[in-house]
């Protein structure tokens, strides 16, 4: 085994365009074998590549080069170390000790990811990527996943397993495997590793247009002409629904709006899923609906404070608790809504899967077919990117082509 050689580089393939700047990093050789540690950026033009240093010419001169000596001798001193105990250690070893880390292995990285999520307080994302590691470690059956491990048939029978043995469809297989290419994907930008070998490059991520279902005119109708008791599970679940028909805000932002929220003329609120402002101008449902509100409100002794919710129905203030404890709440109280919603499509005669977001989508889909352009239905809907409006669109264009062919059969006998 030889001993490993260090010197200081300026990789200037990976120049940055934004900044001009490229990558100083420790090279070390070992057994042919070459690992780069990053010790700072710096402008290709001001590298001295014969002295591997930064040139005098540069403002901050001094200080660089007092880092790369510092941090040069830190990590010779460190491999020197590890050659001491083990002679043939090898480059990997090394590549795994100035990185701090004990290996490439992917649960490993996706705990700490993981872990990062939640403590950042990103817990819807949290829970999507507990829900892929738990699927993947009982595929894999071990405690370790190298990342050598993942190759393109260990990505095409993982996603074979998916759909084929657990019943996923196509778009959650899909979910599932972005997520494990993110984690991937991050390991060899972070670690310095060759991308080439990143076998998510080769994969073409498949998803199925799913049809949105959404309610026509007469079956909005029907469901609030349905007389029920009032102030009963059934009769909150109808109004949630219905108010949701009439905004296209989405439940959870229903279930949390506060009365502070609530204008004489507009509703204006942060959505929780994206952190972005919207208002929506109100209508004579809408008012209705807060007017009836603030009667029981009053008509009970109680009154109309900007800090309490419109519809009392979550079970803790989501402002006061943790982002975890908020989103147990928020999604617990929407399951219930959406279990009596089927009941009331069954006593409406309504065969469509209702939920509360066939609510949105029935107001998106009404916009549309009252021919409101699809920039105005982005700002209603609070979309980010007009794209996602444009499903709708799509949506309706298909029912367009059902009522030609409808009248084609009818014309043809």
């Amino acid at each position: 085994m030889t001993v490993a050689k260090f010197k200081v580089v300026i990789r200037r393939e990976k120049l940055s365009k934004s900044t001009n700047e490229a990558p100083v990093c420790l090279r070390i050789t070992k057994d042919r074998k070459v690992t780069y540690k990053t010790l700072l950026h710096v402008s290709p033009d001001y590298w001295d590549e014969k002295e591997q240093c930064v040139k005098k010419q540069h403002p901050n001169a001094v200080a660089l080069n007092t880092v790369i000596s510092q941090r040069k001798a830190e990590l010779e001193k460190e491999t020197c170390f590890l050659s001491l105990k083990d002679d043939s250690v090898s480059i990997e070893t090394i590549r795994n000790k100035i990185n701090d880390r004990t290996s490439f292995d992917l649960f490993e990285y996706a705990e700490k990811y993981i872990e990062n999520l939640r403590k950042n307080q990103k817990h819807a994302t949290y829970k999507k990527y507990k829900s892929v590691i738990k699927k993947l470690r009982f595929y894999v059956g071990k405690e370790t996943l190298p990342i050598k491990s993942i190759s393109l048939d260990f990505i095409k029978a993982y996603e074979n397993y998916l759909m084929n043995h657990i019943g996923n469809n196509r778009n959650t297989a899909t979910v599932n495997l972005k997520a494990l290419a993110k984690l991937v994907g991050d390991i060899y930008r972070n670690y310095d590793m060759d991308e080439i070998g990143n076998p998510f490059r080769k994969i073409k991520f498949k998803r199925e247009q799913t049809e949105r279902t959404y309610l026509e005119i007469d079956e909005i109708r029907k469901i609030q002409d349905l007389k029920l008791r009032l102030q009963s599970p059934l009769y909150d679940a109808r109004e949630l629904f219905l108010f949701e028909c009439y905004t296209g805000i989405r439940i959870s932002d229903i279930l949390t709006l506060k009365w502070k929220n609530v204008a004489s003329d507009k509703i204006s609120i942060r959505m929780r899923k994206t952190e972005k402002p919207l208002v929506v101008p109100m209508n004579d449902f809408v008012r209705s609906v807060l007017t009836k509100r603030r009667a029981v409100v009053e008509n009970n002794g109680g009154q109309i404070l900007p800090d309490k919710y419109v519809f009392n129905i979550l079970k803790v203030d989501v402002d006061k608790v943790n982002a975890q404890d908020a989103l147990n709440a928020i999604s617990s109280a929407t399951a219930i809504i959406n279990k009596q919603l089927k009941r009331i499509a069954e006593k409406v005669g309504i065969e469509k899967n209702i939920s509360t977001h066939v609510g949105r989508h029935s107001y998106a889909t009404a916009l549309l077919t009252s021919d409101i352009p699809l920039p105005v239905i982005k700002e209603m809907l609070g979309h980010s990117d007009i794209k996602v409006t444009q499903i709708y669109a799509k949506v309706v264009d298909s029912k367009k082509d059902e009522v030609v062919n409808c009248l084609n059969r009818l014309y043809h006998g």
